[in-house]
């Protein structure tokens, strides 16, 4: 005998229920969630959650997502990959970058002491032509030919064509680039006590006058003229410091220029008449100016107050140590005016500056 009821409780149980139905629904499998979030539901009792599925349903591809061991699985499964050896493609085209090339050395225009050297050549960038050298240098310009300026040895220690003009378009444009070098370190040296010469220089450049002739054509030593003399016949190894050479030569003045024979003459009697201060100052004066009436007129006129000035310091000294008096004055002055007398000797100079 045939028990209905049992039969229709297993057949009501062969049917799955709606939320099983609606878990496996079409739209849910073309959603982009994984189907492990459907598996979160609890399927029948009784039943697995394959069970729970229809025969299509199962058969059907799965959707992109996986589980963690499904990805794991595969990932195992698959051939392994290796990166390739070398750079990367979109560095392997790159040219290497060119090694850095050393600049070479500019022409070399002084020695590092600042002294004219053989070697010396034009800048680099500089085209000047002999001529326009000659024209940009007024030493080189203004220059004699003297028989002591020796200018046929000159160009010989220099590397000038003396054959030929300093203008000349077929001229040693490098040598005469030297001998202007050469003879503008001589026009800008200082005095041969390694002071100024503040009348003769100016800012390092000196006047563009080479100094020191005679009227004969000779070169006094301690002058310009003699020491472009000294490197005619010597060289480069002549020049070193950049002061005028010292000379006994009562004819040459400290700023390396000539003396007259007037002018000599007064300052020959300024230093004989040194404890006149007055008119030794006045004497001295005239010997040490630049020469010419207008010269003369302003040397004695400097040694006049240079006198005036000494004496009114000695006059203040006089009072300033109490003796207030006509004879301490008197004296006073007297004493300043020879400590400010230029050819006085020196030991006199520093006894009269104590009172």
């Amino acid at each position: 005998m045939i028990d209905l009821k049992a039969t229709a409780r297993s057949s009501s149980l062969l049917r799955p229920t709606t939320a099983e139905s609606a878990l496996v629904s079409p739209k849910a499998q073309l959603s982009a969630g994984p189907v492990a979030d459907a598996s979160r539901s609890m399927p029948a009792r009784g039943f697995s959650q394959v069970d729970s599925f229809e025969p299509a349903i199962i058969n059907r591809r799965q959707p992109r997502g996986m589980s963690a061991m499904e990805g794991a699985s595969d990932m195992l499964s698959a051939p392994a990959a290796f990166a390739p050896r070398g750079l990367p493609p979109e560095l392997q085209n790159l040219a290497p970058a060119p090694a850095a090339t050393q600049a070479p050395d500019p022409a070399p225009q002084q020695a590092s002491n600042g002294v004219p050297s053989a070697n010396d050549k034009r800048p680099a960038g500089d085209n000047r032509s002999a001529a326009q050298i000659v024209d940009d240098t007024p030493a080189l310009k203004n220059l004699g030919r003297q028989k002591d300026i020796k200018f046929d040895q000159l160009c010989k220690q220099t590397g000038v064509d003396p054959k030929l003009d300093l203008k000349d378009p077929k001229q040693n444009a490098d040598g005469v680039y030297r001998l202007a070098k050469v003879l503008e370190f001589i026009d800008s040296a200082k005095a041969s006590t390694g002071g100024d010469r503040d009348s003769k220089v100016k800012g390092g450049v000196g006047d563009g006058n080479i100094e020191g002739i005679t009227k004969d054509g000779d070169a006094r030593h301690g002058t310009e003229a003699g020491m472009v003399k000294d490197f005619a016949e010597k060289g480069y190894s002549f020049l070193g410091e950049h002061q005028l050479p010292t000379t006994k030569d009562t004819h040459v003045k400290a700023d390396g220029s000539n003396k007259d024979n007037f002018q000599w003459a007064a300052g020959e009697a300024g230093k004989a008449l040194w404890f006149l201060p007055g008119v030794s100052n006045v004497l001295t004066g005239v010997g040490n100016s630049e020469g010419g009436f207008k010269g003369v007129l302003e040397g004695a006129a400097k040694g006049y107050v240079n006198t005036l000035k000494g004496a009114a310091e000695g006059v203040i000294g006089s009072i300033t140590k109490g003796r207030a008096n006509p004879a301490g004055m008197i004296f006073g002055g007297v004493m300043g005016a020879l400590g400010s007398t230029e050819a006085a000797p020196q030991p006199v100079k520093d006894i009269a500056n104590m009172f």
